[in-house]
């Protein structure tokens, strides 16, 4: 998972969380103030009751009580409604059957022997759930009746759950808007948060591919700014070592040039007979000293054309040029090495290509290297296919082969320099390359205007393709 998108989950999830988290207290917090609003409400209806019914014991007027009974029955939520006397008798009731009896039952009794707010809840005979408040009224500090009236909790309930439904709906849409900005504002912080970070990624990356000129920059005023200067200056000082390291190889080698060169050509000259008629074990032990000097000598002209593309200093002296002639001449120089391993080596190259506009010396390198390493790395009995496409703008020449193959996560690695798939090399019988070939190759392909590139499956062979750059007319 990406850094970028663990952020935004985490971000996403702590937002989720906080709104979860408010979401709950509100509809908590909107419960318990609906309750306490229809507990006040309950209390101004029976004291309303309870002044009107004051009123008219004052006036007399009996009217006036019924009526107003008959209107607080009419609120939702009241089932009954009444005032008494203080003995019990039934002054109003909504039940008009009712008035004038004696109310005997529980918070009748109760109220009666007190002078405060009587409350009490109770299941009737229609198993509704009822809470009955009693409320007794005083004129002139005495008591002169009692007003009571039952609630039902399974309506007071439902207006409830009305109004918390609605603002549940308020809450969700409240919920999806919020939701939505936090996700987008995630989003933005941690692509914000991740810049920088990729930047440096970025820069790690192309510092261990060896491009050493890279600069990472990162302008955030913290850490990850102060991390990136870390990262230049190790950059910049990698660079250094680098370059001591090739002008030391530079050196090295031209010093060893010289001196092998001698060594080699006495070593010929002896073979030759120069020196007088060789026994047969000073004759086996001149032609190992031959063939070691050999090798030493590519890896030291390995290592100097090396150096030399590392400082720009590689010439390339192009010239218009056929390239069947090249690929016959390189191809028969490789054929003997081929034999020894009953390796076939076909061609498949069509009359009438048009000329080349490269360096005739580095594309015959170019060649070479592709061709002997198809050998090398292909087993006995095998088949090389070398083949040429006329593109638009280029030749297209392609080496093919039934070796090892590459895996596929080492492919992008074969053109880096001292680069060797180790899974190969261990199946390979033989001395070892530099692991510089590929990316000397790569590099001359690329310093005549083509490109390079391979194709390859492990146990089936291995495809080289590469580009040269068509003579302009």
């Amino acid at each position: 998972m990406k850094l970028r998108t663990k952020f935004s989950f985490l971000n996403s999830i702590l937002i989720i969380a906080v709104i979860l988290g408010v979401s709950i207290f509100l509809f908590i917090a909107e419960k318990r103030l609906l309750i306490q609003e229809m507990e006040k409400n309950q209390t101004n209806i029976i004291k309303g009751l309870a002044q009107v019914g004051k009123e008219s014991l004052i006036t007399n007027d009996e009217i006036l009580l019924i009526n107003y009974v008959n209107l607080v029955e009419r609120t939702r939520g009241v089932m009954y409604a009444m005032v008494t006397a203080p003995q019990g008798k039934i002054l109003a009731h909504t039940d008009v059957n009712l008035l004038g009896t004696i109310a005997n039952d529980t918070i009748a009794i109760k109220a009666r022997s007190s002078n405060e707010l009587v409350t009490q809840s109770y299941v009737d005979k229609e198993k509704q759930n009822i809470l009955d408040i009693a409320l007794p009224i005083f004129i002139n500090q005495n008591k002169v009746g009692i007003d009571r009236i039952g609630f039902s909790r399974d309506s007071l309930h439902e207006i409830v759950e009305e109004t918390l439904r609605e603002t549940r709906k308020r809450i969700f849409g409240v919920v999806i808007v919020v939701l939505i900005i936090g996700f987008i504002g995630a989003i933005i912080l941690a692509q914000m948060m991740t810049r920088p970070i990729k930047q440096m990624a970025k820069g790690a990356e192309l510092i261990g591919q060896g491009k050493l000129d890279t600069t990472i920059v990162v302008k955030s005023n913290d850490e990850l700014e102060s991390l990136a200067r870390d990262l230049n200056k190790m950059s910049s000082q990698l660079k250094e070592i680098d370059q001591m390291k090739s002008d030391f190889l530079a050196s090295v080698t031209h010093e060893l040039k010289s001196p092998l060169t001698s060594l080699i050509m006495y070593i010929d000259l002896f073979l030759e007979g120069a020196a007088g008629k060789l026994n047969e074990k000073a004759e086996k032990f001149l032609k190992i000293m031959e063939r070691s000097s050999k090798r030493l000598s590519r890896f030291i002209d390995d290592l100097l054309d090396m150096a030399k593309i590392e400082r720009g200093k590689m010439e390339i002296k192009k010239e218009s040029l056929e390239i069947l002639p090249i690929v016959s001449e390189i191809a028969e120089l490789i054929k003997p090495q081929a034999d020894e391993k009953d390796i076939e080596i076909a061609m498949n190259i069509p009359d009438n290509l048009p000329l080349v506009f490269v360096d005739g010396d580095r594309t015959r390198q170019i060649i070479t290297n592709l061709l002997s390493n198809s050998v090398k790395f292909t087993p006995e009995k095998g088949k090389i296919s070398i083949k040429i496409q006329d593109e638009k703008e280029c030749l297209q020449l392609s080496l093919s082969d039934t070796g090892i193959g590459i895996p596929p996560e080492q492919i992008g690695k074969i053109f880096d320099k001292f680069e060797q798939v180790k899974e190969i090399r261990e199946r390979v019988k033989g001395p070892r390359g530099t692991g510089l070939g590929l990316a000397i190759v790569k590099s001359l392909v690329e310093a005549q205007g083509g490109k390079i590139w391979v194709e390859s499956e492990v146990d089936k062979g291995s495809t080289f393709y590469f580009t040269l750059p068509k003579q302009t007319t």
